[in-house]
């Protein structure tokens, strides 16, 4: 009797899971993962590399934004409604990784999505700052 209510449990998780696949390539049909979050590419693009870092696309949910010659880097993946930004940075040849990943982000407006960067930005200014601290801790 447990066995069935384990299995209804995983068929009800898979169900959703493929739903929410289909959903992700129904957002992505007719735009780049890159142009549907384009208030947080830019912000955080003239945050990191003065507005001079390039989107290269990965595949069709990911994308990395960097800038030759720089000492970070910045992936984002969208997948089954969240979007997942993973920021690396690197100083003294010591890098730090940042990720967060952002829930339910489907149908955001700009206002969310400017609210998203700052969020990032803001973290990772924080964690840019203790990197610096500790690496040259480390150094003495």
């Amino acid at each position: 009797m447990i066995w069935i209510f384990v299995i209804g449990i995983a068929l009800f998780i898979l169900f959703s899971f493929f739903k929410d696949v289909t959903k992700d390539k129904d957002d992505l049909r007719n735009t780049s993962v890159s142009e549907k979050f384009n208030v947080i590419v830019n912000a955080i693009n003239n945050e990191a590399f003065n507005g001079n870092g390039s989107v290269t696309k990965l595949d069709i949910r990911s994308f990395n934004l960097y800038q030759n010659g720089s000492n970070q880097i910045i992936q984002f993946h969208y997948g089954t409604g969240h979007l997942t930004i993973n920021w690396k940075y690197k100083y003294y040849q010591k890098e730090i990784v940042h990720e967060k990943t952002y829930t339910d982000v489907r149908n955001l407006s700009l206002f969310e999505q400017n609210k998203i960067a700052v969020d990032m930005i803001n973290q990772m200014r924080l964690v840019i700052e203790n990197h610096k601290i500790d690496v040259i801790k480390d150094a003495f």
